[in-house]
């Protein structure tokens, strides 16, 4: 019980925050990390993601959560190179992105899969696999209530 309460409050935090984000800014990714301490994953379309920027949604957010009577710590940082893919938007805007992909029930036998995204909508998305071995090449087709994680996959040596 106290799983579901803590993801309905997440929830709901994550709602306020982006409620309170300037226009051009997106949350990723909210999530309770280590306590009470909530971490925001946030991107913009405007600019980067420097400390300035990471400090001054802090100072904003944090009344906006005070509001829903939360009073722990927040953490606001870039999603990063492997940046999560946590909406259908995502998936749509990185179509021709490497992605790592976790699924639940599995798939053919595979939970996880790394492919090429090839196209999206608003129910899921298709893959072709790229990671050498047994099914490269392949198309899977994924629905996004499936999905348990994923991200962009970005390789370091490029």
């Amino acid at each position: 019980m106290e799983k579901v309460v803590a993801t309905a409050r997440l929830d709901r935090l994550a709602e306020v925050v982006e409620g309170a984000l300037p226009e051009g800014a997106e949350l990723v990714e909210a999530r309770f990390s280590g306590g009470p301490l909530l971490t925001l994953l946030v991107d913009r379309m405007d600019g980067p993601i420097d400390h300035e920027f990471t400090s001054r949604l802090s100072r904003d957010i944090s009344p906006a959560l005070e509001n829903e009577g939360y009073d722990g710590m927040v953490e606001v940082s870039s999603p990063g190179v492997e940046r999560p893919l946590t909406k259908p938007e995502h998936f749509r805007r990185f179509v021709g992105c490497e992605a790592k992909v976790r699924v639940s029930p599995p798939i053919s036998g595979r939970r996880t899969f790394v492919g090429v995204i090839e196209s999206a909508d608003d129910s899921g998305f298709a893959l072709k696999l790229s990671e050498e071995g047994e099914g490269f090449g392949e198309r899977v087709e994924v629905d996004f209530g499936s999905v348990t994680s994923a991200h962009l996959k970005e390789e370091i040596d490029k």
